[in-house]
């Protein structure tokens, strides 16, 4: 899996759960209608294992493949916004009580549903959910509400590439004396 299979996943599932959009931060895009969330990719790989594991798959028809895989870890931090403004029917919406909402919907899915994603065979797994912080921030005319956090996930990074494979070895002589 790679570090993009593994957001993918993970900002895809994040949006079902909140119900809003979840975008990348820091683009030249058009701001989504509140409430939405951003994120922002803080590491996106750390690895204590520099040599991995390796090994040989496949067979005589489909080829052989060298295969190397190490687990990783990367950190992805989420700001969850609202603003005040009215709604539809006449009502009014609070900026932080949207915000608060969100990011609280956003905490539970990484403590419960989305602890462990599947893709394909392979899982994603978060190491570590860090505290809901307020990320506020006063745009022109009203603040908008920022509330987040961060989280450390865990996958299996691989890579692949053809092999050959050497079946029998002619050696004139014995090579063993």
């Amino acid at each position: 899996m790679t570090f993009v299979q593994a957001r993918d996943a993970i900002v895809s599932g994040l949006e079902k759960h909140i119900g809003c959009p979840v975008v990348l931060s820091d683009q030249i895009a058009d701001r989504p209608e509140f409430p939405y969330c951003y994120y922002s990719v803080l590491t996106p790989r750390t690895s204590n294992h520099a040599f991995g594991l390796h090994e040989v798959a496949g067979d005589e028809e489909q080829g052989y493949r060298h295969i190397r895989s190490e687990p990783v870890e990367a950190t992805m931090s989420f700001t969850f916004c609202g603003q005040n403004r009215e709604g539809e029917g006449g009502s009014y919406i609070y900026g932080e009580d949207e915000a608060l909402g969100l990011v609280e919907k956003g905490h539970g899915f990484f403590l419960l549903s989305g602890h462990c994603i599947l893709v394909g065979s392979e899982d994603i797994v978060i190491r570590n959910i860090g505290s809901v912080a307020n990320r506020s921030g006063f745009v022109v005319e009203d603040t908008v509400r920022r509330y987040g956090f961060d989280v450390r996930f865990a996958y299996i990074r691989t890579d692949e590439m053809p092999a050959t494979i050497i079946r029998e070895a002619n050696t004139p002589g014995n090579a063993h004396q």
